[in-house]
């Protein structure tokens, strides 16, 4: 009983001390972590504070300023007031169209852009779907197996000598052996019952030669001639076409000897003649036992043996297998390519909509197109044939002022409008000039004289702007123009934007390491727009200008890390 509880302390005390040894250790591990701190800094002061993408251009300075009137898509001009050469003011009437079907027209340029819309936004979904995707492995076919060298021939059976030299009994009986084995008896009036019938058996394997199953010629008028055999000897097809074509008639007796004393086998004979084989022809390699009287059935070589239901081209596929389905990492990179692509047509498609439907709400009421400057009718297009290459149909020149004609990128077209406050620098005095856009052109032109941060794969779009006060500013004089739109987001609230190194990504989702209110590292994914100058993201979610956030990487870029004060987050990343 003793020695029981002996075992039952041991037990006891052994658990204790692995209790022990493992609150150690977790007492050792927490203590690790809450030594670590990890310094934090606010949003406000990492923040980039990107006012807008700043779009440079230049232009020559003119006194000549043109108002270029377009005639819109599926739209009759009912009537023109101007013509070439004549004078008018700002506010005249130029042409009207015919109002009879603009509230329908209208409507379906409305519909147009929303269609155009939705589709922007499906394409913008599947870009989004693709970059989350991860490719699949790309399928490699399997190097080609070489054949398989070709087994040697194998050297052919020894065949067994014609004759056994021991007893000079025949192994095999070809058609050579005919004429030396054979006598010609002379005979050609033997009665049928007199002949022998016997025929080789080609379906009948074993056969014991019994007296009763054979019919013995009669000794009384011929006798065979006697060819002794050993056991396994057999016929050639050669022997019997040789027997066969003999006109006279022929017996032969063929005798299976004992091989080891080299006497006749009672009952061990085939009797044969050329009248039971007269007519007949044989393979002269076929092959019959003497002692079976039955073909020898030839055997197969194990290489010629085939499965004609396997297929060795078709590779095996066991039934569970599942195709992986996706895209490979080119397949991927292609479908992104493709996907933007569509993106940026549909993107300049809705622009273009969209001032069309602009320019179409402007003459919706009464469908009077009106002169925006001062000017003369410069050119003015035939209403029975109006221009299909693009050109305008009427153009006013200005007569007063000073103007500038500029570019912008595609991406501003939303940002920047008429009436807004540019800047123009003299490149001959150095002096700035305010300038107020006056129009900006609804197709795109293929000379840009603009140049900024943003993307270059964008297109550009002529504006004229007008300089009131040109002291200092000549006719014809080149000039810097530029441009910054508002950066104001649409809550009227400044944007967020972080450098890439603060931002880590997980399962395709960015995230950031951000103070929470135990003053503990959390984190936090945010949703991410645009890209600027390369470095820094845009943060559209998920983060305020008021919170603070850690730089995550190293040994302290962990979840429930404490944080230092404020005081101490004196890190700043350049």
């Amino acid at each position: 009983m003793s020695k029981k509880k002996n075992i039952i302390v041991a037990i006891v005390v052994i658990v204790v001390i692995a209790a022990l040894i493992a609150g150690g250790i977790f007492a050792y591990m927490w203590q690790q972590k809450n030594s670590l701190s990890a310094e934090v800094q606010s949003v406000s002061d990492l923040n980039w504070y990107y006012g807008g993408e700043e779009m440079t251009s230049y232009g020559t300075v003119t006194n000549d300023f043109y108002q270029d009137v377009y005639l819109l898509e599926d739209q009759t001009v009912a009537e023109v007031f101007v013509e070439e050469g004549q004078a008018v003011k700002a506010g005249d009437p130029l042409l009207a169209y015919d109002t009879t079907l603009t509230a329908l027209q209208l409507e379906m340029k409305r519909l147009e852009v929303e269609g155009q819309e939705n589709k922007l936004v499906l394409a913008q979904r599947e870009l989004e779907k693709l970059k989350k995707e991860k490719p699949i492995p790309e399928y490699r076919e399997p190097d080609p197996v070489p054949d398989p060298e070709p087994d040697p021939e194998p050297d052919p059976e020894p065949q067994l000598p014609q004759i056994d030299l021991q007893t000079g009994a025949y192994n095999y009986l070809s058609g050579d052996v005919f004429m030396e084995t054979t006598v010609s008896l002379g005979r050609e009036d033997l009665n049928e019952s007199q002949e022998e019938t016997t025929e080789p058996d080609q379906s009948q394997e074993g056969t014991d030669n019994s007296e009763k199953d054979q019919e013995q010629p009669d000794s009384s008028v011929q006798e065979p001639s006697v060819i002794l055999c050993m056991p396994g000897c057999y016929l050639e097809g050669s022997y019997l076409n040789a027997l066969a074509s003999c006109e006279e008639l022929v017996l032969v007796r063929l005798q299976i000897i004992n091989p080891n004393d080299g006497k006749p086998v009672k009952d061990q004979y085939w009797d044969i003649s050329s009248r039971q084989f007269a007519g007949m022809t044989f393979e002269d390699d076929a092959k019959w036992s003497v002692q079976t009287r039955a073909p020898m059935e030839e055997e197969i070589p194990d290489d010629d043996y085939t499965d004609d239901w396997i297929e060795d081209d078709e590779p095996f596929i066991p039934d569970d297998f599942e195709e992986p389905t996706g895209y490979t990492a080119k397949e991927l990179a292609e479908a992104k390519q493709k996907a933007e692509k569509e993106i940026k047509d549909l993107d300049l498609q809705i622009r273009k909509a969209q001032l069309e439907l602009e320019q179409m709400q402007k003459v919706s009421d009464d469908g009077v197109v009106k002169a925006e400057i001062d000017g003369t009718i410069k050119t003015l297009g035939d209403i029975a044939k109006p221009p299909t290459d693009g050109s305008a149909f009427i153009t006013v020149s200005g007569s007063e002022g000073l103007y500038v004609t500029g570019t912008l990128s595609e991406l501003q077209l939303g940002e920047i409008q008429v009436g807004q406050t540019i800047y123009a620098n003299s490149w001959e005095s150095g002096q700035n000039f305010e300038a107020t856009i006056q129009e900006i052109s609804p197709y795109p032109t293929n000379n840009s004289s603009s140049w900024g941060e943003g993307n270059p794969n964008v297109s550009y779009y002529p504006y004229t702007a007008y300089i009131a006060n040109t002291d200092g500013l000549k006719n014809g004089e080149t000039v810097n123009l530029k441009m910054t739109p508002s950066q104001n987001s649409e809550e009227g609230e400044e944007g967020i934007f972080l450098q890439k190194a603060y931002i880590r990504e997980e399962n395709g989702q960015k995230y950031v390491l951000k103070a929470d209110e135990n003053g503990r590292l959390k984190k936090q994914f945010v949703e991410t727009g645009k890209v600027i100058y390369g470095e820094a993201l845009e943060i559209k979610a998920g983060l305020t200008i008021e919170d603070r956030i850690a730089f995550p990487y190293g040994k302290t870029a962990k979840e429930g890390v404490k944080i230092k004060g404020d005081s101490e987050a004196e890190t700043v990343m350049k």
